[in-house]
């Protein structure tokens, strides 16, 4: 604890104050050196300069040229020190055993190499009997002869080696002891050369030079070989070979092979079976073995190869004998068993890399890149290079600038001084981590930070300083301040001094973020604050958004100034100004429906402009699985884009209407504030009690809400949510506020402001009157589109202190508007920040999480003040106020965006697509539960982008604003929804997944979110009880003193239920694994018959050939995985499965199988199909076999087994299988499905065990389940992408891997709707403890995994809150990437609204409405008749104008929903006679055609049709049509609206009512949301198709058919299409 305290105080609090130096004993003295006096350096000598140099500009440049000349040489150093590195020669130098000195240079990378020298080696007495892994079939290294073997060897003196062999064995005998084991020091012993190796005996060497000049290629001998020779050097007729087989145990024959821990040995067999073993160096003989490396067996070493020097062997002194680097002493070999003792003095080798001063010209260099880089930091480029040296020179010249100037005085010059020094320091070794970094490890922008910060303080303090001497501009009193005055500039002057001085603490708190989140943070909030805007995602984001904000403005101040500066007339408006209010009011509605980001945009215009490079980037992506979403959100864009081109253009022209009526003139003593109250009123009801009758405790007081959704009472949702009145009452009074009264009060406040201007023009100029005009109108106009709930206290707070507390500072409406929504917005900061720290501090409430806590609690008492005015600034400039390690201590973090955090963190799921196959093989990536959990929360962000947009529009999730946070919790989801961007029909938002089995702490504080508070029927220590439904006393209190609150209990979203089974209780008894089994094979061979490849693999001579021998008299497969427990269809008398056994038990259902093919297959029991069944059923039991360890009976093998089967692992070890690889579909198509189905019929028979007796019964089940189904394995792609495209069912076999289990798991998964609790958080609370654990683990290094900031807190949700940041700061299993949704997508609200209007879509509706008005005039004409009663007997109506392709004629497929369509109780719908007569022998009709929509009815959703459709019969007019979409006639009855006897459609009598359907202009058909019971189909009037008796057209007078060609006319499909 001492030594992390200590490190954190020099490389944190020390090293933020200086900029980054600190002494760290861990580095070379060099180092520390180094950065000491870099640091004297630049700390003394501007401030030397300043006391000892007269003040000139020429002491400010030659300081800056010292200082770019010093930093270029740092730079330049530092930059070809790391290209050396990367791009060298390591040039390796070390010193032989004759004392010569070899260079030896090697191309290879950065990292030295290892010492080539080799350890100290024992040469132990082993036993008689060779190790078992030295036997034959373990030998498996072989040589070459051994002249190819033999090295070259260099003459030199042996003389001259023994005499400093006995030097060194005179110098060591103090270190004689018993032998020591032999070990290489495997990847850096290479072979040294015959110099070091010494000299052999004469003869041997005479030999080895006879064979080096007869090749012309040698390789080095290997080690083990040396070994070898030189134990057996003494001995006479010593025969030392390579075993010329594996039994060869004579004397000098060499063994090689692994022993237990994978190093290669030798064995030396020696005299009466003795011998010795010895290890031999794998990588460093590799390369120069590679002959014999290749080699699986043993090669002889003849010994007719060294018969030749056998003689010179024949010495019995003892010689010395060196070997590769080791010094040997001399040991008397008097019999075989003695071990011989060697000493390792390897020689220390020294690496340097060449540096290339001069091409041609280079020196070594000896150092190391850690050490480099613990020097200076590294820089990757060369515009980065010049960057730092441009930096600080630019600081030095800043800096002294602000000292001629005389800012700073006494002991401030040594002050500024120190913070020069410190940003220049850390362009050369920064701090790291920084306070602000918000990532681990080095973080190269935040190096900048300090240089760019200076820089421009500097430039702001001369620049205030200018402009207070020399006051440009005129003195200007806004709101009773002075602005533009000479004390207004010297005071922001001193305030700008004042903070510069402070840079050392500043930074040290981390109260500035690093450039590129400063530059975001500062786009965004003045693109949201100035112009209305959105929330940004990106920098980019941001530059984009606020361009567009400025360009539209600067469009629009063009107007306004050309309309301020033209004199009104008393009573009327100019067209100029009425001009820029229209497109005021058009602009800010098309910029508030679009996204900050323009990604999905530019994707549009690139397929439109550049459709060559959407060809590219499609043909990269096909290798995986295509994702419907980016096509559907281009789709959603093209559709809000047409509907602005049309909507724009009506607002527009409404706009310019409305102003030059003078309207707003003639009526501005009153208009106003009507426009208030009733904003107000509408604000007031809509906003705060329409959402709090909806809350799960209306008031804190209620214990149920009052407005309940249908779903409140149910245990278990079975269908989507039904929208209820008070949700339509919520978006309709929305949709007022937003279209109708805000802009009404924002074009009053306009004209009456620009009148006034016009009319007094010498209190602003002009200029600055239109352009606080032009932004004050867009900001408050794209406010009020995107986020209205936070409008009417704006308003009504504004025309309080304006109108009533202090109209004499009022500087008109507009503006004081403008003013109050920034003042706002700052104050429900300030309001949720206190909120947060009254929460968390209370005392009653307060949970210490460690020992500091428990300090810091009475600690924070007397620091209340100071918490105060840290929350004030922190609510001024948009910062996290954050607890420090979680305790009461409350710190202020650097400012961010809305998004929080800088970089883009998102989940990267681990399945077979990007892992390797040896990985999923061995170790199974992802099988953890939290990576495989990962794709619901997944499936859950993919539906909340479909629904989350229009849910918060219909009031779901109650009030919210950008920046907002909410938690859904499920069974066992547990997710934290993040709004980042909020517009006009559109939300951004990031889902982040808590883990299904959390910590204990994330468990009690889910407990606490989702349990209810009805049953407290506390009052401080006694327990009364309560009123029906209102809460306790108890329960009432502590729900206000809490960080969060249910806003909804019943929230209706669609995903997947998850059930999951245990495979191990299932699978227990033999019995129940036969039954799998069983299923096993009948899957197979269901999955045989309805391949289509059956024929081809009948008719393939390889298997056939391979399957013959099975037909066979007493043929059976006796391997030992087979069993009479578990296989049903074991021979006992021939012990194992044979083909007369397999069709006793299976014949009937291949036969029925079989039976269901098309084209018919022979069945018989000795027939190619049910041989080709035996053998592949064979086949899939002996995979699992051998998968599950043969002849194991335990369960766990099984079931490993099984798992490896189900996730494709197939294991072909026997030969009689190897017939399969004749086509792999054998395995890929049969059996890897058979077991995945089989594991599905297994659990069905739980259910019903009796349920697949029958054939048919299986077969049917199969069909079904192969249809509906998706079983797979979690790790398969094709998982992820079933459930991405919601399909209904899923099945997987998992293996859960955890610390303290290791099960398998049956998954089964099923679509439908769940329910969560909506749990809205404190923003800023989640915004504070965010920061604490980024300042926490990141800055303050704390890796306590059981920390206490992250213990339970059930008032403030702090475990799940810190869980759900991004990794590794928490731990969720899921963060999605920012996803946008759109209103256009909800289903429920497209139909209540109507989709969106396009040209088209209004093209089409204007010719169906004319078309519909041109044969209902003439229907209406001939019969006396209205319209609508002509056109389709009154049923018709405004119809929808989908784009869908209609249907052409009615038939029975696309007609089989109709008669479910509901019709509502009335005298015109009563019992229908028969249309086709009465015992008229007619045949029956041949469709239903639906009944019309009447008033109030939804139109129906289109049935889509499937397979061809059948042409309409010859002659049959009982279904007429009068033209396009003209009136229907039906025969037998005089219009749809009374029965046969009542006049003919069209009539005055009898005629149904007019159709009032709403308008509706979408692109989409329409969706019904109406909950009538469905409409029998005995209701429905029936057609008949057969040809009338009479020659007449059919039907009473009065009908009047179509002619031919208007029925063939494309017009008439909207109205079919609709009806359909």
């Amino acid at each position: 604890m001492g030594s992390q305290v200590l490190q954190i105080l020099r490389q944190g609090v020390w090293a933020s104050l200086t900029g980054g130096w600190f002494f760290d004993p861990h580095q070379s003295t060099f180092s520390n050196c180094f950065h000491l006096y870099v640091w004297i350096f630049l700390l003394t000598f501007p401030f030397l300069l300043y006391m000892v140099l007269p003040p000139s500009l020429m002491v400010a440049g030659m300081y800056c040229l010292v200082v770019a000349v010093i930093f270029t040489a740092i730079k330049t150093v530092n930059y070809r020190l790391h290209a050396m590195f990367d791009q060298g020669e390591i040039v390796e130098k070390r010193n032989s055993t004759m004392g010569e000195p070899e260079e030896e240079p090697v191309q290879g990378d950065s990292n030295p190499l290892r010492d080539p020298g080799v350890e100290m080696t024992v040469f132990r007495k082993v036993s008689s009997t060779p190790p078992v892994r030295c036997s034959s079939q373990h030998s498996v290294f072989g040589f070459n002869q051994v002249s190819e073997l033999l090295p070259r060897m260099e003459d030199s003196g042996p003389l001259r080696v023994a005499e400093e062999t006995g030097k060194r064995d005179r110098s060591s005998s103090v270190r004689r002891t018993q032998a020591i084991r032999r070990r290489h020091n495997a990847g850096s012993n290479p072979t040294p050369p015959a110099s070091v190796m010494g000299s052999p005996p004469s003869s041997l060497q005479e030999a080895q030079r006879g064979r080096a000049a007869s090749h012309s290629r040698a390789l080095t001998l290997p080690s083990a070989l040396h070994f070898a020779s030189s134990l057996l050097l003494t001995r006479a007729g010593a025969n030392v070979h390579e075993a010329c087989t594996f039994d060869d145990t004579s004397e000098g024959a060499v063994h090689y092979f692994y022993d237990e821990s994978g190093v290669r040995r030798s064995y030396t067999f020696g005299l009466a079976g003795g011998g010795y073993e010895n290890p031999v160096g794998q990588q460093g003989e590799q390369a120069a073995n590679g002959a014999w490396d290749r080699h699986s067996h043993s090669s002889s070493f003849h010994s007719a190869d060294v018969s030749e020097v056998a003689g010179g062997l024949n010495l019995l002194q003892p010689r010395p004998v060196v070997l590769q680097g080791m010094q040997v002493r001399r040991v008397p070999l008097e019999i075989p068993e003695e071990q011989t003792l060697m000493e390792e003095a390897p020689p220390r080798a020294q690496h340097s890399y060449k540096c290339w001063l001069f091409p041609g010209r280079w020196t070594s260099v000896r150092y190391e890149r850690l050490a480099l880089l613990a020097l200076l930091d590294r820089t990757r480029g060369l515009l980065e290079n010049i960057l730092g040296v441009g930096l600080s020179s630019l600081v030095a010249f800043l800096g002294y600038l602000l000292l001629l100037k005389g800012f700073f005085t006494d002991i401030w010059v040594f002050q500024f001084c120190l913070v020069i020094a410190s940003c220049q320091y850390s362009l050369l070794k920064s701090v790291q981590p920084d306070a602000a970094s918000p990532m681990h490890g080095h973080n190269w922008v935040i190096a900048y930070s300090r240089p760019v910060y200076f820089c421009i303080c500097c430039l702001l303090i001369w620049l205030l300083d200018a402009l207070g001497s020399a006051q440009p501009f005129p003195p200007v009193s806004l709101y009773g301040l002075t602005l533009f005055s000479a004390s207004f500039f010297f005071c922001a002057r001193d305030v700008a001094t004042v903070f510069t001085l402070c840079f050392p603490l500043v930074f040290l708190l981390g109260l500035l973020p690093q450039v590129n989140t400063c530059l975001m943070y500062l786009l965004e909030q003045i693109d949201m604050h100035g112009f209305g805007g959105t929330a940004a995602t990106s920098p980019l984001t941001a530059v984009f958004s606020l361009s567009r904000s400025l360009l539209a403005a600067t469009l629009l101040y063009g107007f306004c100034l050309g309309a301020i500066k033209t004199p009104w007339p008393e009573q009327h408006v100019p067209v100029l100004f009425s001009v820029f209010c229209g497109l005021l009011v058009a602009l800010s509605y098309h910029l508030s429906r679009q996204s900050s980001d323009p990604t999905v945009l530019w994707s549009l215009i690139r397929s439109k402009l550049f459709p060559e490079l959407e060809e590219r980037s499609l043909e990269t992506a096909r290798a995986e699985p295509p994702d419907p979403l980016p096509d559907k959100m281009r789709q959603s864009v093209r559709e809000v884009l047409h509907s602005d081109l049309v909507m724009c253009v009506v607002i527009a022209v409404l706009t310019f209407a409305i102003s030059a009526s003078t309207v707003f003139i003639a009526l501005k003593s009153v208009l106003g504030f009507v426009l208030y109250a009733l904003a107000g009123a509408v604000g007031f009801f809509t906003h705060y009690l329409l959402p709090q009758l909806r809350k799960q405790l209306p008031w804190f007081c209620l214990s149920q809400p009052v407005l309940k959704p249908l779903e409140y009472s149910q245990y278990e949702v079975r269908g989507a949510a039904q929208v209820m009145w008070f949700e339509k009452l919520y978006a309709s009074l929305q949709c007022v506020e937003k279209y109708l009264i805000y802009p009404a009060v924002v074009l009053n406040a306009l004209t009456v402001d620009a009148h006034a201007v016009v009319s007094h023009p010498d209190k602003f100029c002009l200029y600055c009157r239109a352009l606080l005009m032009t932004v004050a109108g867009l900001k408050l106009l794209r406010s009020a589109f995107c986020c209205p709930p936070q409008q009417y206290l704006t308003l009504a707070f504004t025309v309080l202190l304006f109108h009533f507390d202090y109209p004499r500072l009022s500087q008109g409406f507009l503006l004081d508007y403008f003013l109050m929504s920034l003042l706002c917005s700052k104050l429900w900061d300030l309001l949720y920040k206190l909120r947060f720290v009254l929460t968390y501090i209370a005392p009653w409430q307060i949970t210490w999480g460690s020992a500091f806590h428990a300090f810091a609690q009475p600690f924070a008492v007397p620091h209340s003040a100071m918490l105060f005015v840290q929350a004030l600034l922190s609510a001024l400039f948009s910062t996290p106020l954050n607890p420090l390690l979680g305790s009461a201590v409350f710190i202020m973090s650097y400012a961010r965006p809305l998004k929080f955090w800088e970089r883009d963190y998102n989940t990267k799921r681990v399945d077979h697509s990007n892992t390797r196959l040896v990985t999923q093989l061995d170790r199974n990536p992802g099988a953890d539960d939290n990576n495989l959990n990962s794709i619901f929360y997944e499936h859950l962000t993919r539906s909340l982008q479909h629904t989350l947009c229009g849910d918060l529009v219909l009031g779901r999730w109650g009030n919210y604003g950008p920046g907002d946070c909410f938690v859904l919790a499920s069974d066992y989801l547990n997710a934290l929804v993040h709004l980042i961007e909020v517009g006009n029909g559109l939300v951004t938002f990031q889902l982040r997944g808590l883990e299904f089995r959390g910590t204990y702490c994330q468990q009690r504080e889910v407990e606490a979110i989702t349990e209810g508070v009805e049953e407290d029927e506390g009052c401080c220590c006694c327990e009364p009880g309560h009123l029906p439904r209102v809460l306790s006393f108890n329960a009432a209190f502590g729900q206000r003193w809490l960080a969060w609150e249910v806003t909804a209990s019943k929230y209706v979203l669609e995903g997947y239920s998850i059930s999951d089974n245990n495979a191990a209780s299932m699978l227990q008894v033999f019995d129940l694994r036969k039954i799998l089994i069983t299923y096993y094979v009948k899957s197979i061979i269901y999955y045989v018959n309805r391949s289509p490849k059956l024929e081809a693999w009948l008719s393939h001579e390889g298997i056939a050939a391979a399957l013959r021998p099975v037909r066979a008299p007493g043929y059976a497969d006796s391997d030992p995985t087979f069993s009479l427990s578990v296989d049903e269809d074991y021979d006992l008398r021939l012990s194992g499965l044979s083909l007369p056994s397999f069709c006793a038990v299976h014949l009937e259902w291949i036969q029925y199988c079989a039976s269901r093919r098309s084209q018919p297959v022979d069945q018989d029991w000795n027939s190619p199909l049910v041989t080709l069944c035996f053998g592949l059923c064979v086949l899939g039991r002996r995979a699992l076999g051998t998968a599950s360890h043969s002849m194991s009976a335990s369960l766990e093998p099984f079931l490993y087994g099984l798992h490896a089967l189900f996730k494709g692992d197939f294991r072909i070890t026997s030969p009689r299988d190897e017939w399969v690889f004749a086509d792999m579909d054998l395995l890929h198509r049969v059996v890897a499905p058979g077991v995945r189905m089989a594991l599905k019929l297994h659990q069905d028979h739980f259910t019903s065990p009796d349920e697949y007796e029958e054939p048919a019964a299986l077969y049917d089940a199969i069909a079904a389940n192969e249809e509906r189904l998706v079983i797979s394995h979690e790790g398969d792609p094709a998982w992820r992408s079933a459930i991405l495209s919601n399909t209904p069912s899923l099945l997987a076999l998992r293996h859960v891997l955890d610390d303290a289990s290791d099960e398998y798991k049956i998954i089964m998964l099923n679509r439908r709707h769940l329910s969560f609790r909506v749990i809205k958080v404190n923003r800023e609370c989640v915004r504070g403890l965010w920061a604490g654990q980024q300042q926490e683990l990141v800055f303050l290094r704390n890796r306590n995994p059981e920390r206490g900031s992250i213990q339970n807190a059930k008032q403030a949700l702090r475990n799940m809150i810190n869980s759900s940041c991004d990794q590794p700061l928490g731990y969720p299993i899921y963060v999605s990437p920012l996803t946008t949704s759109l209103a256009g997508s909800h289903p429920q609200l497209r139909a209540l609204w109507g989709g969106p209007v396009s040209l088209g879509a209004i093209a089409r509706w204007l010719l169906h409405s004319w078309e519909r008005l041109h044969k209902g005039c003439g229907a209406g004409c001939n019969s006396g008749g209205n319209v609508d009663d002509s056109d389709c007997g009154g049923g018709g109506g405004l119809t929808s104008l989908s784009s869908n392709p209609p249907l052409a004629h009615p038939t029975p497929e696309n007609t089989a929903g109709s008669g479910d369509q509901p019709l509502p109780p009335g005298p015109g719908w009563g019992p229908r006679p028969s249309l086709s007569g009465a015992g008229d022998g007619r045949p029956p009709p041949l469709l239903q055609w639906p009944p019309p929509r009447l008033p109030g009815l939804p139109p129906a959703s289109p049935v889509p049709t499937e397979g061809p459709r059948p042409s309409r019969p010859p002659g049959s007019n009982l279904l007429c049509s009068e033209g396009p979409s003209g009136k229907w006639s039906l025969g037998g009855r005089k219009g749809l609206g009374g029965s046969e006897g009542e006049p003919a459609s069209g009539s005055p009598k009898g005629g149904t009512p007019k159709s009032q359907a709403p308008l509706d202009l979408s692109l989409s058909p329409d969706i019904s949301t109406d909950a009538s019971p469905p409409r029998t189909a005995q209701d429905i009037p029936c057609l008949d198709s057969s040809p009338p008796e009479s020659g007449t057209p059919v039907g009473a007078p009065g009908d009047w058919p179509a002619p031919a060609e208007e029925r063939e006319s494309p017009a008439a499909q909207p109205l079919l299409e609709h009806q359909y």
